[in-house]
């Protein structure tokens, strides 16, 4: 009996080992499982941190390359650039952002339309007016107001008969 207890405790000792030994390799396995995890989160903490500085950097390049227009159509708005650049940044447009700004200081007015200038040389982009004036078309008139017409014309050397 004494060799069957021997051969059983060494037994039991051998089953205790593998117990062990797969209860530390579990363990390993549940550390790496959540560091792998860990190192997963920070990694997309980073990417979303990543992104949301280059989305930033895009608005506020896209705010310096428009502020000038805006400048140009709204002088007053240089005054207020920082406050425009934090609307720009929270999604509106650098126009909108302007006008809102100014609206809200008081400082908006309606840019005003350039006047513009004829070109008396002509040319596709100059209104072209009627030799008449405003008074009746070729069309429209009788032969004898054509005459006149033509007449009246001659005389002032607007036209030359050979």
């Amino acid at each position: 009996m004494a060799d069957e207890d021997i051969l059983d405790l060494e037994s039991l000792d051998n089953d205790i080992e593998k117990h062990s030994k797969v209860e530390k390799r579990i363990k390993d396995l549940s550390e790496k499982v959540r560091l792998t995890s860990e190192e997963r989160d920070e990694k997309d903490k980073l990417l979303t941190q990543a992104q949301a500085e280059k989305e930033v950097l895009q608005k506020e390049r896209d705010f310096l390359n428009s502020f000038g227009d805006a400048l140009a159509k709204h002088p007053k708005a240089a005054q207020f650039k920082d406050e425009i650049k934090e609307k720009v940044l929270k999604g509106y447009s650098v126009e909108d952002a302007a006008i809102s700004t100014l609206a809200s200081k008081g400082e908006f007015s309606q840019p005003q339309k350039e006047a513009t200038v004829e070109n008396p040389a002509g040319g596709s982009a100059a209104v072209n007016q009627s030799v008449t004036d405003g008074q009746k078309t070729p069309a429209q008139m009788s032969r004898e107001e054509k005459r006149a017409a033509l007449m009246e014309a001659e005389q002032k050397g607007d036209i030359y008969i050979s």
